[in-house]
Order: structure tokens, then C-alpha cells, then sequence
């Protein structure tokens, strides 16, 4: 499977985390586990936010600041491969 594949695989994967994390806040009657969903919420915000801070080179603008936010390391990797691909 190639790279691209696996990180949208990867991303549509984080994608439903978010949404599971955002309804265990919204309405936690309703979602299985709620307090894993929102420790794992913070957990991501935290590590997601380190990330920037130490990635901050790899940042091209806007865009990548907000989709590293929600996807992280799946993000810096997507920049990695493009910047690879333009110049090399």
C-alpha cells in the first residue's frame, strides 16, 4: 500500500476520534466511555500542540498549523512527502 493511502487511511482514522472525542464533551450520555474519550482529547491537544512547537520550520502556512492540530504527526508527514516530491 502506498504512503498516501496509508495516511488517509490514517487520517479518516483520526477523523472519527475527533468526532467521538467532540460528542463525549457535547453529550456524554451518548458516547461509550465518555472520561477515555476526553482524556484521550486532551492527550491529543497537548502532544498535537508540541508538535507544532517543534515542527514550527516544516509550517507553510495557516492550513498546516490547523491540519497538524487535528492530525498530527499524519500532518508532518504529508508536508515531508510533498516538500520531498517538489524537490527532489
Amino acid at each position: 500500500m502506498k504512503l498516501s493511502q496509508r495516511l488517509m487511511i490514517g487520517k479518516a482514522t483520526v477523523s472519527i476520534v475527533w468526532l467521538l472525542i467532540v460528542a463525549s464533551v457535547i453529550e456524554p450520555s451518548q458516547v461509550p466511555f465518555p472520561y477515555v474519550f476526553q482524556g484521550v482529547g486532551v492527550f491529543l491537544v497537548v502532544s498535537h500542540i508540541i508538535e507544532i512547537i517543534v515542527f514550527k520550520q516544516r509550517m507553510r502556512g495557516p492550513r498546516d498549523y490547523l491540519l497538524t492540530m487535528l492530525f498530527g504527526s499524519l500532518q508532518l508527514r504529508m508536508i515531508r512527502a510533498s516538500v520531498s516530491n517538489s524537490t527532489g
